[in-house]
């Protein structure tokens, strides 16, 4: 009976209002897929969850078109599975695929550091630093939020630069489904002072031209980011097993 109730929940889990506070109104097809992946990644519509166009409709204040839009693009993410005559369900967001994603982003870090190396120009440089600056003021005063909005803008600055927009497209994809992960799992005060500590490091092998060290620095700022990922995700999955034993 437990188990059944479950999956009712699972079922209609898309129904219930959308996060507490989000201004209500109708939204295109691309703010729509911007709210689903949120809530989606937030747990706030867990995996495995149909995900019914009539219920979307409901919870978004929207209209049958973005709605199909939305799913169709969320498919294409990967977050979302459609099947034929069986509808759309949310894709099990789990270690593994936290895994596969820092895989793919340990080839293409420092395939754009490199490059960003190369060619910025001292203006480029003055940016990432401002950036930088951004964070370590975050760091000293324990401001998590500060730090997050500065250190998505110090990555994307790096990755925006260059010529690939292949490359720069699924990068982009991948760094918004841990954003949203990160939103639900901040950084402790010890772990963003490592991550600035990496930042500076990067700048310096930046303003010395070695691509080298600056590989070096983003590997290793990309395998702590892997495992303060992985750590947090099998303490929520341990937790959630036991609230269940329960």
């Amino acid at each position: 009976m437990e188990q059944r109730a479950a999956r009712q929940g699972q079922t209609s889990a898309v129904r219930g209002k959308a996060a507490e506070g989000r201004e209500v109104r109708e939204p295109g097809y691309g703010r729509l897929q911007q709210l689903l992946r949120d809530d989606i990644l937030e747990g706030r519509i867990p995996a495995g969850a149909r995900l019914k166009v009539s219920e979307i409709v409901e919870r978004y204040q929207t209209s049958t078109n973005p709605a199909r839009e939305a799913l169709q693009a969320l498919e294409g993410e990967g977050l979302v599975v459609i099947m034929h005559n069986r509808g759309a369900r949310v894709r099990l967001i789990n270690e593994d695929l936290v895994q596969n994603i820092f895989d793919i982003r340990g080839l293409l870090e420092p395939y754009f550091v490199r490059a960003f190396v190369e060619y910025a120009t001292p203006e480029d440089v003055a940016v990432l630093k401002r950036y930088q600056e951004g964070c370590q003021a975050a760091v000293d005063a324990a401001d998590y939020p500060s730090f997050h909005q500065n250190n998505l803008a110090f990555h994307d600055f790096i990755i925006e630069r260059h010529f690939n927009v292949e490359a720069v497209r699924i990068m982009k994809q991948h760094n918004g489904w841990l954003r949203a992960l990160s939103r639900k799992n901040p950084l402790t005060l010890a772990h963003m002072r490592r991550s600035s500590s990496e930042h500076w490091e990067l700048i310096e092998a930046v303003e010395k031209g070695d691509p080298d060290k600056a590989i070096e620095v983003i590997e290793r700022h990309m395998r702590n980011s892997r495992a303060v990922f992985l750590a947090n995700m099998r303490r929520d999955r341990l937790r959630d097993a036991g609230e269940e034993a329960m």
